[in-house]
C-alpha cells in the first residue's frame, strides 16, 4: 500500500520529499549531538564521569567595570559572599567618571582579599577591554583567572565552585552559561531567547566539535597557559575593539583542553535594564569575530540555520502538495515531521533552562528559531556595513 501511494505522486514531490527526509535526519544528527550536548555533558557529570579537580585551585575573579557604581554596589557584595576556599577579587575600572572610585574605596576596607585598579587615560589606540583584561591577568596572584563584569551576578553562591572543579588535569578553560535577568515584552523575550540559544549553540560546539567562542562574563583560563602563548590572543587581535571574549579563548587554546559547565550552580546572570541594546551591541560585534573563529564549528552552525529552515520550508511544500493530491498519508508523514521537529526545538532548551535553573522558554524557540537565521544574515551584513567601527588605531 505505502509503495503504491509512493508511486502514485509526481517524481517532484518524490524527490522533495527524500529531501525533506534527508534534512530531517541532518537536523536530528545535530539537535542530538551538539544542541541535547549541555544535557548529556550535566547528566555525565551527575553519575560521575566527568573528570574533575584533585584540589580546587586558587582563583582570581577579574571584573571590567566603566561607569558602573550602581552595579558594582549591588553586585560586589554577592561576588565577594561566594563559597570558595581560596579566591581573590579584583576590579579593573576602565576610567570611569562616576561614583566608581568610591564604591571600590569602600569595598577595599570591607574585604581582605579585594583589590582594584584603575586605567586612567581614555585612549583610543587600543581596545581598551583587552588592555583591561591584560592588566587583570597580570595583577592575578592566583592559578586560574575567571573573567566577568560590573553588571553580572552569580546566581549561585557555588559559582565559583561549580568552575574550579572542572580544572582537571589537561584542562586549561572553562566556559560558564550567561543568561540576561528576567524582563517582560516582546522584544526582551526575543533577546532573553536569542542570548539562551546562542549559548547553548556555544557550548555544544565546544563540547561536541571544537571551541566556538566564549563569554567575557564567565570565562575562566589558566593563568600559565595566557603567559605561555606570550599574550598572543591580546596582541594579535588588540586592534579589533570586540574579541576580547570569543578570539582570546580561541587563540590561547587552540581549540584544545577547553570544557563547558554545565550546571545551575555555574550561571551568571547579566543584570543590564537596556536588554534590547546591549543585544544588539552584542550580535554586532559577535557576528563581525565570527570571521576569526574555527572553520568547523562554524560551518556546523550554518549548516544547522540552513537545514532549520530547509526542513519547514520542504515539510510545508510536501503537505500542501499531497493535499491538493489527496494523498493524505503523504501529507500527514510531512506534517508529523514537522510537529517532530517543533518538539525538538521547543523540548531541548526547555529542559536546558530547566537543568539551569533559568526562564524556561515555551513559546519562543517556536517562532524564534524561525526568525534567528534571519537576524544572523541581518547582522553578518551589518557588521560588514559598519566593519570600521570595529577596528582602533594600532601601536
Amino acid at each position: 500500500m505505502i509503495r503504491d501511494i509512493w508511486f502514485s505522486i509526481p517524481l517532484w514531490l518524490q524527490a522533495v520529499s527524500l529531501g525533506l527526509v534527508f534534512v530531517w535526519l541532518i537536523q536530528l544528527i545535530l539537535i542530538l549531538c551538539v544542541r541535547m550536548r549541555p544535557l548529556w555533558q550535566a547528566r555525565r557529570d551527575k553519575r560521575g564521569k566527568v573528570r574533575t579537580a584533585d584540589a580546587l585551585p586558587s582563583i582570581s575573579v577579574v571584573v571590567y567595570a566603566h561607569n558602573q557604581a550602581e552595579s558594582l554596589q549591588d553586585n560586589l557584595p554577592q561576588l565577594m559572599a561566594c563559597d570558595y576556599p581560596d579566591f581573590e577579587v579584583i576590579v579593573v575600572d576602565d576610567g570611569s567618571s562616576d561614583e566608581t572610585e568610591d564604591v571600590l574605596m569602600q569595598m577595599d576596607q570591607r574585604y581582605s582579599y579585594f583589590f582594584h585598579t584603575t586605567m586612567a587615560d581614555r585612549v583610543s589606540t587600543v581596545s581598551r577591554r583587552k588592555l583591561a583584561m591584560l592588566l587583570g591577568v597580570k595583577a592575578a596572584h592566583n592559578d586560574v583567572v575567571l573573567m566577568t563584569q560590573a553588571q553580572c551576578v552569580p546566581k549561585s553562591s557555588a559559582w565559583l565552585r561549580s568552575i574550579g572543579r572542572l580544572f582537571a588535569d589537561g584542562v586549561d578553560a572553562v566556559i560558564g552559561p550567561v543568561v540576561f535577568e528576567d524582563h517582560l515584552g516582546l522584544v526582551n523575550r526575543f533577546c532573553q531567547w536569542d542570548l539562551f540559544d546562542r549559548v547553548l549553540s556555544s557550548m555544544g560546539l565546544t563540547l561536541a566539535v571544537k571551541t566556538f567562542g566564549g563569554w567575557s562574563s564567565n570565562m575562566a583560563f589558566r593563568k600559565e597557559v595566557f603567559f605561555a602563548n606570550k599574550n598572543y590572543a591580546i596582541q594579535h587581535h588588540l586592534d579589533l575593539q570586540p574579541g576580547e571574549d570569543d578570539l582570546f579563548l580561541t587563540d590561547i587554546t587552540r581549540g584544545k583542553n577547553v570544557t563547558v559547565a554545565c550546571s545551575a550552580d555555574a550561571v551568571v546572570v547579566n543584570r543590564l535594564s537596556q536588554v534590547g541594546y546591549v543585544w544588539k551591541q552584542e550580535r554586532r560585534r559577535r557576528a563581525f569575530t565570527e570571521r576569526y573563529t574555527f572553520v568547523l564549528p562554524r560551518l556546523v552552525k550554518h549548516l544547522d540555520s540552513l537545514t532549520r529552515w530547509l526542513v519547514v520550508a520542504s515539510s510545508l511544500v510536501v503537505a500542501v502538495a499531497a493535499g491538493l493530491m489527496m494523498s493524505w498519508w503523504v501529507m500527514g508523514a510531512a506534517l508529523l515531521l514537522l510537529v517532530l521537529h517543533a518538539l525538538c526545538y521547543v523540548l531541548v532548551p526547555y529542559n536546558v533552562a530547566k537543568m539551569l535553573d533559568v526562564h524556561r522558554h515555551r513559546i519562543s524557540p517556536l517562532v524564534c528559531s524561525l526568525l534567528t537565521p534571519l537576524v544572523n544574515i541581518y547582522f553578518r551584513i551589518k557588521s560588514r556595513i559598519i566593519s570600521k567601527q570595529f577596528y582602533v588605531g594600532r601601536i
